[in-house]
Formats: C-alpha cells, sequence, structure tokens
C-alpha cells in the first residue's frame, strides 16, 4: 500500500492527544511518518506527546515559539511547519487530524483504497459526525462531495502542492479554500459516509458569546465568497439548531455587515465565481429533487 504522513497542530490538547496517538498507534496501516506540532501549549500537550512519541518509531514531537494566541491563521503555520519536516520523504499522501478526532483501526487502510481505486480523488476523509452529551449528529450530511472537514482532509500528493498548501485566513475556512482550490485544479473531492470519524468537541462557537460568535462566522463565510442566495439558505437550515434561532440570525447579520463594508477577500475573482457556481448547483439541485441534508 502507497505511503502516508500525517500532521498534527495541536494547542493545549492534553485531554485528547494521548487518544489521538493510541488510535494512530492501531492502524492497520501505519503513516511513514507522523509529525505532531505543539503551537505553543500551555499544559501538558508536549509532555505527554513526547513520552508516548518514545515508544513509536513514525512519531515526531516539534514545538513551534510560544507566546501567541491561539487562531486559524497560527494553525496554518503550525501545519506548515509540520510540512517542511516531511516535505523530503517519499510519500503519495499527506492527511491532517485534529486531536480531538477519533477514527477506527482500518481507517487509513480502506481510505487509502478509495485513492487506490480513484485516480481522480485528490482530497478526501471519513465523515464527521459530532458527539454530544446526549447525541451524535452528522451536521455535514448531503456535502459529501463538495466539502472535507478540515480535521481530517487528506490529499493525494499532488493536489496538495497543487493548490500551494493552505491558506491562512483570519477567521478560520482554511479547509473550504483547500475543498475549492482541489476542484478548481480538477480534483473530485469525498467525505466518506462508509468512515466515520467522531469529533469529541463539537463547540462550533456556542461557547463565544453567540452575538459576536455569529457575526464572526458569517463574517468569515463572506470572506470566503459565499453566495448570498446559498448562505441564505444554509442559516436557514440551521435555524433549529443550537443556539436556536439567535445563532443563524447573528450569522446572517455578520454576512451583511461584511458585504456593506465590501471588505476585500483572501482570495482570487476566480475562485468565487467556482465557489458560487457550484453552491447554486447544489441549492438547484436540492430545491428540484427535495433533497434534504447539508447542501
Amino acid at each position: 500500500m502507497k505511503p502516508y504522513v500525517l500532521v498534527s497542530a495541536c494547542r493545549n490538547e492534553d485531554a485528547y492527544i494521548e487518544g489521538l496517538i493510541d488510535g494512530i498507534a492501531a492502524q492497520t496501516v501505519r503513516p511513514l511518518r507522523w509529525v505532531i506540532v505543539d503551537d505553543g501549549s500551555t499544559d501538558d500537550t508536549y509532555a505527554h506527546a513526547a513520552a508516548r512519541g518514545r515508544d513509536l518509531g513514525f512519531l515526531q514531537i516539534v514545538r513551534m515559539p510560544g507566546g501567541r494566541p491561539r487562531s486559524f491563521t497560527s494553525q496554518v503555520f503550525a501545519a506548515g511547519h509540520g510540512c517542511q519536516l516531511i516535505k523530503e520523504l517519499k510519500f503519495d499522501f499527506v492527511g491532517f487530524l485534529d486531536a480531538d478526532i477519533r477514527i477506527e483501526p482500518d481507517y487509513f487502510e480502506r481510505l487509502i483504497k478509495f485513492f487506490e481505486d480513484d485516480p481522480r480523488l485528490g482530497l478526501g476523509g471519513g465523515a464527521v459526525v459530532d458527539q454530544y452529551g446526549d447525541r451524535i449528529e452528522n451536521v455535514r450530511h448531503g456535502s459529501e462531495d463538495s466539502h472535507v472537514a478540515g480535521g481530517v482532509q487528506f490529499f493525494r500528493r499532488q493536489c496538495f502542492e497543487q493548490i500551494g498548501g493552505y491558506v491562512a485566513i483570519d477567521g478560520g475556512g482554511q479547509d473550504t479554500i483547500a475543498d475549492v482550490m482541489s476542484m478548481m485544479h480538477g480534483w473530485r473531492i469525498r467525505a466518506f459516509r462508509e468512515l466515520p470519524a467522531l469529533h469529541l468537541r463539537p463547540d462550533g462557537f456556542a461557547k463565544e458569546n453567540v452575538i459576536r460568535g455569529g457575526m464572526k462566522w458569517g463574517r468569515k463565510f463572506y470572506l470566503l465568497g459565499y453566495h448570498p442566495l446559498f448562505y441564505v439558505a444554509q442559516c436557514l437550515r440551521r435555524l433549529g439548531r443550537d443556539p436556536v434561532l439567535v445563532g443563524s440570525l447573528c450569522q446572517l447579520v455578520g454576512f451583511t455587515v461584511a458585504s456593506i463594508k465590501s471588505e476585500p477577500r483572501p482570495v482570487s475573482a476566480a475562485f468565487v465565481r467556482f465557489l458560487r457556481k457550484n453552491q447554486m448547483r447544489r441549492l438547484l439541485n436540492t430545491v428540484a429533487i427535495g433533497k434534504r441534508g447539508s447542501f
């Protein structure tokens, strides 16, 4: 089976890091190299990962300079640092895995088989299901051919190098940019429902002030270039999700305010056109056939 490498950017993941390492150690096909980049943790993430790594020859633990606030841009820089450490190795696939993800022992063996069966598959991953106190929920159902969650993105090396890696964007969205850029280069992407990936910390913006958190989410999707009609439809679909009603309304306000301000986007006009064309196709298809789920 073709070799793969993994990169995980972590900060203050002491509660999750050992479980993640145990999950990769149990894989039927282990990575050629796995780099865990500690992004300035103030807890025992590094110590626990380093202690566990002594028993696993494929695992490398490194530190990024501390003192920086945690953000999506710092996460991208940490992931990029990990990529630099493995770029000279001979591998066919590179994956990015968050600390709060749990997968089955045959996850990567099966995932690589999907890639081997489809030479145009450039980006794939499992179907992320969120674990709450009283339920497990797949909120991304229906978007399998257009989005692979950032916590489990797994690239064919050629695809990842063609898109230039991850783009650091204020407020997040690097996974969406990777989705779109992969498709723009002619690659297929797919989140496989046959490969569930359990997400242990699906807090979204629930821990923030609801208004501020919703506004930030709305602004993020404006910056990514979302079509206004598509985003309104998404917010309507999420009205009943916690925080009920208020969350969706705040996201719409954030999107609208950013639109009025005409904030500059970190993506090209060609990117926005491609994304919006794809979104409207998905939206019209959903309306036409009454398909439910995440469009």
